[in-house]
């Protein structure tokens, strides 16, 4: 057994100096000194993930940015200037090069001692035996652990000089064995006779005597053999600066530094979340909704307002695989009183919203950003939205909530389903005496045979079975319908939630689940819910979004039916009319442009849009006199948009007036030089003069 240990223990030292080395000694090469440095210094605390992702980075900028996030993810005190763990790290690491270089080749980071060191800092007791003559020079030094670092509650480090020469090296009793610690009596005793080794070493140092079989006071040793547990405590140990350290703060970095500034990017925090499909049956949209709650939030004081603030900034965004179809970004804004922030604030507040999606798989992105401290979190989260099976009934949630108040719906926010306003908390966690609710809805389609509908609810811990089924009826005449349950008698345990939809026989039409907890105590508080709500006569903003993501997966035909539904709904609306004609004129539609763009005349602010849009389709209509008075007209509102100058140009060729054609298409050259088109143009019509000016000199 021993032998296998020290063989496994051999190998993984093999595998990981394999596996972090190879590339990494050219990536080193290329950084400037302070980043080797800062790789020197953080050797035995960064994470693979943290350093892998460190050499992906490529510009000093991003390194800095990462480094600040680095420690401050380490940081104990967070939004205080002081940062406890660095500070201390930085002098136990100075503190292991000043003192443990001497007698080795190496700085003093790198020996035995300066790793145990710069992870454990220093010992509670330090033993230093080099007098005796019968034994190599050896240091014990004594530790405090405990179950909650993963570590005994006491145990030894223990360090000896091989042969009595040389640096300081580590002793692990079952990789070195207890010979190794002599020095007079070698040769007169046999490796592996272990009782004789430790009589003659307790004869010499009792002190040696125990640490040369355990690094564990107490550990019972049979047989005099060095225990095992001295290889699976040094991995606990090397592992024990990165054990708490959730690296998707790095991993979240290297995906959204193109798209957050990275300047800004300082403070990493995690957050919980939860997401929910579900289907609106008056607009006949599927709509997503989210909720995240940082772990924390850091505010500042106002002297002006003489109150204290944060400032949330949301950015979603919808991707198909590396594509976007969709992104939007909210801001929300918090004002409290010193009294309101305790009450309100001291258990975070959840940011909750919700949009329309489409059919088919993507991944979700959102990314908070508080103002305060420089504060940031990610999420992302594969949706697949199912093409909806009419034949047969759908399920949608259910949601797991402490409070559902029945609403009448005057205006849409996030988690207000159906006229019921649900409380939400990503943490999916109660009290024994709070009320639990669900809430699911059942789409019946088109099937028109008996079903049933049932929630169950059932502990998933062994140890505290619970099983509950609560039967429902689905109301006669209805298509669709939300159903919202008091869920009784719940016990401490881990549950799950299920919503199912039977056939007369049982047989399962469909199901949807969700986990929570209750926990042992009484209460549990849940932080207060922010939300943006949208007016019921701006709903039509909901078709638009659903417009703008069918036209980015090139779905047209689908497109163009939500544009016009959202155009029938408000038909004054410059955003709406704006992206509804870009779309007609990729389209080639433009009598139905023409149509639409009349809808911003006369509006001040949309002069330009009107007049620009309008003469394009006029352009594309081939009617090149209005296009030109129309183009002439935008232009002179806004003289620098490439678009508008082309179209005035080609329109202005096409009735034979060259001489002003060169001049609008010359400019939006200057304007844009990458136009290849425009440049064999121009280059045409001046080679036709240069033409013309040989044929006259002949």
């Amino acid at each position: 057994m021993k032998k296998l240990f020290i063989c496994l223990f051999s190998i993984l030292l093999l595998l990981t100096w394999i596996s972090l080395g190879g590339n990494r000694k050219s990536l080193i090469k290329k950084l400037d000194p302070k980043y080797k440095e800062w790789l020197n210094l953080v050797h035995y605390i960064i994470t693979p993930t943290e350093k892998k992702i460190f050499f992906k980075l490529t510009n000093n900028r991003e390194r800095d940015t990462f480094v600040n996030l680095f420690w401050n993810l380490r940081d104990p005190t967070k939004g205080t200037p002081q940062n406890e763990f660095k500070e201390e790290h930085i002098k136990r690491f100075q503190y292991a090069n000043r003192y443990f270089k001497y007698g080795s080749p190496l700085p003093g980071w790198k020996t035995d001692r300066g790793k145990i060191y710069i992870i454990l800092g220093p010992p509670v007791s330090r033993n230093e035996i080099t007098h005796q003559n019968g034994l190599t020079p050896v240091e014990i030094w004594e530790y405090f652990g405990g179950p909650e670092k993963g570590l005994p509650t006491a145990f030894r480090m223990v360090f000896y000089k091989p042969h009595a020469a040389g640096d300081y090296r580590q002793y692990i009793p079952a990789v070195d064995g207890p010979y190794s610690l002599l020095r007079s009596e070698i040769g007169k005793i046999e490796p592996n006779n272990y009782y004789q080794i430790y009589t003659k070493i307790k004869e010499l140092e009792p002190a040696v005597a125990e640490i040369a079989l355990t690094l564990v006071p107490g550990e019972s040793i049979g047989n005099y053999s060095p225990s095992l547990r001295g290889p699976i405590l040094i991995s606990k140990i090397n592992e024990f600066p990165k054990r708490k350290i959730n690296a998707n703060y790095a991993r979240n970095f290297l995906k959204y530094k193109g798209i957050v500034e990275t300047s800004v990017t300082t403070n990493y925090i995690d957050i919980k979340s939860d997401v929910y499909t579900f289907k609106d049956p008056i607009l006949d949209l599927n709509f997503i909704h989210f909720a995240i709650l940082p772990e924390r939030i850091s505010a500042d004081y106002s002297p002006e307002q003489n109150k204290y603030y944060f400032n949330f900034n949301l950015m979603v965004i919808l991707k198909k695989g590396e594509d976007v179809i969709h992104q939007y970004e909210k801001k929300f804004p918090f004002y409290y009183t010193k009294t309101e922030l305790d009450q309100n604030i001291s258990y975070g507040v959840i940011i909750t919203d919700y949009f329309p999606i489409i059919e088919g798989k993507y991944k979700l992105v959102i990314i908070l950003q508080n103002d305060i401290n420089k504060e940031l979190s990610y999420f992302e989260k594969k949706i697949n939205i199912e093409p909806e099976k009419s034949s047969l009934p759908n399920v949608f949630g259910p949601i797991v909530s402490y409070q559902i108040n029945h609403v009448e719906r005057m205006a849409y926010s996030a988690f207000n389903i159906m006229g019921n306003n649900v409380k939400i908390d990503p943490r999916r966690t109660f009290g024994l005496k709070d009320a639990v609710y669900s809430l699911f809805c059942v789409n019946k389609g088109s099937y028109n045979q008996p079903f049933r509908v049932e929630l169950e609810v059932e502990s998933l811990d062994e140890s505290r079975p619970y099983f509950k089924k609560y039967l429902l009826e689905f109301p006669e005449g209805k298509k669709f319908w939300c159903f919202s349950k008091y869920l009784k008698d719940l016990k401490y345990a881990n549950y799950t939630l299920k919503a199912i939809v039977k056939d007369e026989k049982g047989i399962i039409l469909g199901v949807k689940s969700k986990d929570f907890q209750v926990s042992p105590l009484s209460y549990v508080p849940h932080p207060p819910l922010a939300s943006k709500i949208l007016k019921n006569e701006d709903r039509f903003l909901f078709f638009l979004t659903t417009a703008t993501q069918y036209q980015e997966i090139k779905e047209f035909l689908k497109a163009e039916t939500y544009y016009e539904k959202a155009f029938q709904l408000k038909n004054n609306s410059a955003v709406l009319i704006k992206n509804y004609v870009s779309f007609l004129l990729s389209q080639k539609k433009y009598d139905k442009m023409l149509e639409i763009i009349e809808n911003l005349k006369g509006e001040e602010n949309d002069n330009f849009y009107y007049y620009s849009f309008k003469g394009k389709a006029l352009y594309y209509k081939q009617d090149y006199h209005a296009a030109v008075n129309t183009l002439l007209e935008a232009n002179k509102i806004y003289d620098s948009d490439f678009s508008v100058l082309n179209a005035l140009g080609l329109a202005l060729l096409r009735l034979g007036n060259e001489e002003e054609a060169v001049k609008a298409l010359s400019a939006s050259l200057k304007i844009n030089e990458q136009q290849k088109d425009i440049s064999r143009i121009l280059e045409k019509i001046e080679n036709k003069k240069n033409e013309k000016k040989n044929e006259k000199r002949k």
